[in-house]
């Protein structure tokens, strides 16, 4: 009876359009944990530098216990989704002056929906099954074999490379875990991404620093060091650099966005700052009041480091200085200064 079931399951998942799916058994990811200390160890790495309020103190340690989100849990139900579409090829940005958005970030709310459609299936089978980031998403469906760690820290895929984004269902269904074969990554002579990362943040072979990286980096309202602005190019939320470069990626051919996909603060929770805007959104068009001081400020970040020479650059943070306040003001004097070629207004 398990059995049949479980293939109705991952059926379906696949109906509502997961490319990636998994079952993994429940336990405590003891190992998960220990990476996660040892790297904060090296690092010097806070909470918040994990994106992870400073209140949420056990995070880790509720993350690598899926049964402190559901008692009963007898399964993990990983999903994944692909994120190259027909809308993150980026090209000629540089030249249009616009700005870059992490390309799986824009496929949350899609993995999100399927992640509570196959929550319900199940639930409508008696059972109870809680959809969500309760787990190390990579980490299990490295375990699992569907995809493998690579050397930037992400996890790489057959079907879909290393942009994929990945959701769970916990469930006290008792379901078989899947028993693939463990993928090999395909990194053992490349070392590319790690060249290609402007702030170091890839500081050895499968560790990421995420005091550096451009990702977190560009998402919180920490204050942003000048040497580091100077090596954000033009992302304002989120970083693919590791990605891009990527012999595996490069292989990709683009899909079909999915229509649910784009930015919906309803479906997921980290979009509050992007709602209103494009992918791939002209920078002169996001500094004003319209938008929040975080997406402002990488905004003007991204045209002192991409606007040097056009007039319109620099005539648009003049024009939106006016309306900056605080710390965002000091962001724009010093993406002024650095387009003028002149000495950084003091911070």
């Amino acid at each position: 009876m398990v059995m049949p079931l479980k293939n109705e399951i991952k059926d379906f998942a696949c109906s509502q359009g997961a490319d990636l799916v998994g079952v993994a058994r429940v336990e405590i990811y003891s190992d998960y944990l220990a990476e996660v200390r040892e790297r904060s160890r090296e690092t010097a790495a806070q909470l918040e530098d994990y994106m992870v309020p400073r209140s949420e103190t056990s995070f880790f340690e509720r993350l690598s216990q899926p049964r402190e989100t559901l008692p009963d849990a007898q399964a993990i139900i990983i999903l994944g989704v692909g994120a190259y579409d027909k809308n993150a090829v980026y090209t000629n940005l540089w030249k249009q002056l616009c700005g870059k958005t992490a390309r799986t970030y824009s496929c949350y709310p899609v993995v999100r929906q399927i992640a509570r459609k196959v929550a319900d299936f199940i639930e409508e089978s008696g059972y109870k099954a809680v959809p969500g980031q309760d787990v190390p998403l990579k980490f299990v469906a490295d375990r699992i074999g569907l995809g493998a760690y690579g050397k930037n820290g992400l996890l790489l895929t057959e079907q879909c490379g290393s942009y994929v984004g990945f959701r769970s269902v916990v469930t006290d269904m008792p379901v078989a875990p899947d028993r693939f074969e463990k993928m090999t990554p395909p990194c053992e002579d490349c070392e590319v991404c790690l060249q290609a990362c402007p702030t170091r943040a890839l500081y050895a072979p499968y560790k990421v620093n995420p005091r550096l990286c451009i990702n977190p980096l560009t998402r919180k309202q920490k204050y942003i060091q000048p040497e580091l602005r100077l090596k954000m190019q033009n992302w304002i939320c989120g970083c693919d650099i590791c990605q891009e470069v990527c012999p595996v990626n490069r292989k990709l051919v683009a899909r079909d966005a999915d229509p649910r996909s784009g930015f919906d603060s309803l479906h997921h929770a980290s979009h509050k700052y992007l709602d209103n805007i494009e992918r791939n959104p002209l920078l002169t068009d996001i500094l004003g009041e319209a938008y929040p001081d975080v997406i402002r400020r990488n905004a003007a970040i991204a045209l002192a480091n991409i606007g040097k020479g056009r007039a319109e650059a620099l005539e648009a943070l003049k024009t939106s200085l006016a309306s900056a306040k605080g710390e965002l003001r000091q962001y724009y004097l010093w993406a002024i200064s650095t387009l003028q070629d002149t000495p950084n207004a003091p911070d």
